[in-house]
């Protein structure tokens, strides 16, 4: 991955622009190792770094047009780039690299915003215009790449982190305690917002536009408005489904540098894996985590996978210990709190797949959203049947389909069901089965600050202007929605997909959220996706049950179970647990009750519990804050990386447009 930090509107000396910038630089310099790159004029600055993964040798950034007018850096990558680029030659235009920036480059000069609406990728990128002095930032679909922005100083200041913009001047480094109290609440920031005042983040699909002091955000893609006509038969269907997933992998395993495949032992990955040892030329390396004491065991699902695709197989250990070490640093590259220690996990396992020098990683998040894997999709079903059917007749069903969840949530089922019975036709109920999940929790009674208990009206309103038609949809393809647009993309992407590898050397990319492969699985008839039997993943495990060992492919859904709680209590002497929650380190923030976070961690001491209280993801959660809270804002400090020596490209701006 790569990082990118930028500023405009702030009329400044030369030598103060690349002060500055390189300040931004050092504080993302995690994200590229490789090289670095500076274009700086008066009304514009960016500076990048970069981890090759496409062209290591010509694909520098920034990078800028021959006629000197249009400049491009970003973090990510424009997987159809070669497609692009035929399509732009016949134009008539000249490419000097074989890089997919070039490409991204050549795409938006021509095309403008519309270049958008035509690159398969996974990116955060900030294209400008010095003709006209428009800086356009924009973000992939399904946010697989971070970017955020705040004003300062009359001008605009933008980074792939958080840390960058920190870094920068008259930036100041403050918690927005009711956006943190919506993330706390909804497992991850809402779209368009972060943990800090005054720091927004470009929405998924979105693009803001800067000019003339004026900036517009504006959502481009729109993929999912409407649903599409679906195919007429389930084998058609089936069809549908290989095809698009088979050249969504194909697209993704360009690249310069040896690639891999993660497996956990599950559907998602099993088929990914799969195609990628179908489709590329080279012996295939796989990677998995080891969990010690994991209610569930996925090695022997894992080890019929590898000896299926006969790959070069590795696997590292993640304990109690590891998670216990570790928790502070990863916190601190996330930059948002979370509700499970997985982000923990994924650090190591990113770690251990960079030391093997595998630098492209392919992995099967997404298909749970698109595809209706999760349990809370069978639960969401079940519900609407409330309207009609006593609870009592609904418990032993709804008990029969919980199967992942009870991993983690012990409420019996007559409970979950009187709660729902009690909410219908209430103004949150759009929510669904999520609804409870959101409110099993006391998270305001940690609160001082920030805004009260209300509702849920800023969910809502971020999800139906990210799915115009999320209320028309479907109970149970309505819960994946809230999924994709809170868990996935604010919590899966940022803290597993990006954040908790950088530093690795590791590129990860994720099939199952190509645009197009997506609007496929939304336009499918629920019932393919989650059929009246309650299996999940229906279609997908019937499109690949030729490729994938049969116990896999009849296994049902099981998420990854990190050491959590149990490995984050008090140990008393020497201890990082205790020193953050120590009552005058939590009335520090300013936001936070200090004996109410006491009661918590106290309840939860007692008796150690084994994870499946709301009790025990709150518990992490608010350790994740004060974490947060400590190494962004009260000790934040700029690495003194060496982003000199890797300078690849120094662009002065100021000379004449050409």
């Amino acid at each position: 991955m790569c990082g990118i930090v930028g500023f405009v509107g702030l009329d400044l000396p030369a030598d103060r622009r690349l002060e500055i910038i390189r300040r931004g630089m050092r504080a993302i310099a995690h994200r590229g190792p490789d090289e670095t790159g500076v274009y700086h004029s008066r009304d514009y600055t960016l500076g990048t770094v970069r981890l090759s993964v496409i062209d290591p040798l010509l694909g520098h950034q920034p990078m800028v047009t021959d006629d000197g007018r249009y400049v491009v850096g970003f973090n990510g990558e424009v997987f159809n780039y070669i497609e692009l680029r035929r399509e732009l030659r016949d134009a008539g235009i000249r490419f000097h690299t074989n890089s997919d920036t070039e490409v991204l480059l050549q795409s938006l000069a021509h095309w403008g915003r519309g270049a958008l609406d035509r690159l398969n990728g996974q990116y955060g990128l900030a294209f400008y215009d010095r003709l006209t002095r428009e800086l356009v930032l924009a973000r992939d679909p399904f946010g697989e790449r971070p970017l955020v922005y705040t004003e300062t100083g009359g001008g605009l200041a933008f980074a792939s982190e958080i840390k960058g913009l920190f870094a920068l001047p008259g930036v100041a480094r403050e918690i927005d305690p009711g956006a943190l109290r919506r993330a706390a609440r909804y497992w991850s920031p809402l779209a368009g917002e972060t943990c800090f005042r005054g720091v927004a983040s470009i929405p998924p699909g979105h693009l803001l536009s800067i000019r003339d002091g004026q900036a517009e955000l504006v959502r481009w893609y729109r993929g999912l408005d409407e649903r599409g006509a679906p195919p007429e038969t389930f084998e058609e269907g089936v069809a549908g489904l290989r095809e698009r997933m088979a050249d969504s992998v194909r697209l993704r395993l360009r690249g310069d540098y040896p690639l891999g495949a993660y497996i956990s032992g599950g559907v998602d990955s099993a088929v990914t894996a799969s195609l990628v040892g179908r489709l590329h030329d080279e012996p295939l390396r796989t990677f998995s985590l080891e969990i010690p004491d994991s209610p569930v065991d996925e090695e022997p699902y894992q080890r019929a996978l590898v000896d299926r695709l006969g790959s070069r197989h590795s696997t590292v250990k993640v304990t109690g210990a590891d998670v216990r070490e570790r928790l502070p640093g990863v916190v601190h590259q996330c930059e948002q709190p979370f509700h499970l220690t997985a982000p923990v996990a994924y650090a190591i396992l990113a770690g251990h797949v960079g030391a093997s020098g595998t630098r492209i990683m392919l992995g099967g998040e997404g298909a749970d959203e698109i595809l209706l894997g999760y349990d809370i999709a069978k639960e969401a079903m079940i519900l609407d049947r409330l309207r009609d059917t006593a609870p009592a007749e609904l418990a032993p069903l709804l008990e029969g389909v919980l199967s992942d969840v009870r991993h983690s949530d012990s409420t019996p089922a007559a409970e979950i069901l009187s709660f729902y019975a009690g909410r219908l036709g209430g103004e949150d109920a759009a929510l669904g089965a999520h609804l409870r999940r959101f409110e099993a929790e006391p998270v305001d009674e940690l609160f001082t600050a920030g805004e009260d208990a209300g509702g849920h009206a800023a969910l809502l309103a971020s999800l139906r202007e990210a799915v115009p038609g999320f209320d028309r949809a479907a109970p149970a393809e309505r819960s994946a929605l809230v999924d994709l647009y809170t868990f996935l993309i604010g919590y899966g992407m940022t803290c597993l997909g990006d954040r908790a590898g950088t530093g690795c050397g590791v590129e990860g990319r994720y099939p199952f959220l190509d645009r197009r492969l997506v609007e496929y699985a939304y336009a499918l008839p629920r019932e393919w996706k989650l059929n009246d039997a309650y299996r999940e993943k229906h279609i997908l495990r019937a499109a690949f049950a030729d490729e994938i060992p049969a116990p896999i492919a009849a296994r049902g859904k099981f998420g990854m179970r990190v050491p959590g709680v149990e490995a984050l209590l008090p140990s008393g002497e020497d201890d990082w647990v205790s020193d953050v929650l120590a009552p005058e380190s939590v009335r520090a923030t300013g936001f936070l009750d200090a004996a109410a976070v006491d009661r918590l961690a106290r309840r939860v001491a007692e008796g150690v519990p084994d994870g499946r209280s709301a009790a025990a993801g709150l518990y992490v959660r608010v350790l994740t804050i004060l974490l947060m809270e400590r190494s962004l804002v009260r000790d934040y400090r700029v690495p003194d990386a060496d982003i000199d020596s890797i300078m690849k490209r120094c662009v002065d701006g100021d000379e004449e447009v050409r």
